[in-house]
């Protein structure tokens, strides 16, 4: 008996050892990769708004009115406009009766889709001049994220500023009555143009597990804009980033 005791005491100690060494690799990994990304809040899905014509409000914005340092994108109910949020302040970008752009600066909207975090710091770092183009920032904000604490397995929130050079844009401003749904017809519905050299701040949202839920099926990214002199805000279709661009990824 007192054998068998030993015996057991010995392969406790055994397995008690194993699961702290496996322990210690998962700590030393989770903090390699960052293991604390901003908790990401996504309402709504792209699926859903595409496929089952459901533009419905999955979140009110007036809850936020009195939440600090939120940043956020999407798009309004019945898709009437786009949604940013740059450190709680709204702008709320959509089409107006003169086919003007209109921005409001109020929580007193519904969204369709909303991806949402908190972001207390920001690192900055310099975007390299060879970063230009969609597929080149997500390689990169990939190639940075370990060094940087980022865990690249989960969403997280970004931010670009600077005079880029090329920015194809949209406000979405859907009829309601057409039930047929795709991302050229999105893009058409309401404004669109072409900005050039023109200062803005860029908020994406990077994540490889959101695909046609925030990110269309052939990106990790969706971004928005907000010009420096707040005229224009709404959705990035394509752009070319150009020289001295600042990224900021959670700190």
């Amino acid at each position: 008996m007192k054998k068998i005791v030993l015996a057991l005491a010995f392969l406790t100690t055994i397995s008690f050892a194993q699961d702290r060494q496996e322990k210690s690799i998962l700590e030393t990994w989770e903090e390699k990769v960052g293991k604390e990304n901003p908790a990401v809040n996504v309402y709504g899905a792209l699926f859903e708004i595409k496929h089952k014509g459901d533009l419905s409000s999955r979140i009110s914005l007036s809850q936020f009115d009195n939440d600090a340092n939120i940043f956020a994108l999407g798009a309004l109910k019945d898709l009437a406009g786009e949604i940013l949020i740059l450190d709680s302040k709204p702008f709320i970008s959509y089409e107006t009766s003169n086919s003007e752009v209109g921005i409001s600066n109020d929580f007193n909207h519904e969204a369709a889709l909303y991806v949402s975090a908190v972001v207390n710091n920001w690192t900055e770092l310099k975007l390299p001049a060879n970063v230009n183009t969609i597929e080149q920032l997500e390689k990169y904000i990939e190639e940075i994220s370990s060094d940087n604490h980022i865990n690249i397995e989960k969403p997280f929130p970004f931010m670009i500023n600077g005079a880029s050079s090329v920015v194809n844009w949209h406000i979405i401003n859907w009829d309601t009555t057409d039930t047929v749904h795709n991302h050229q017809k999105h893009i058409e519905s309401g404004l669109s143009g072409v900005l050039e050299d023109t200062p803005m701040t860029i908020l994406g949202f990077y994540s490889k597990k959101h695909k046609a839920i925030f990110t269309h099926h052939t990106t990790f990214l969706h971004m928005h804009f907000l010009t420096n002199d707040e005229k224009i805000a709404g959705h990035i279709d394509e752009i070319y980033f150009g020289d001295e661009q600042t990224l900021y990824i959670p700190n």
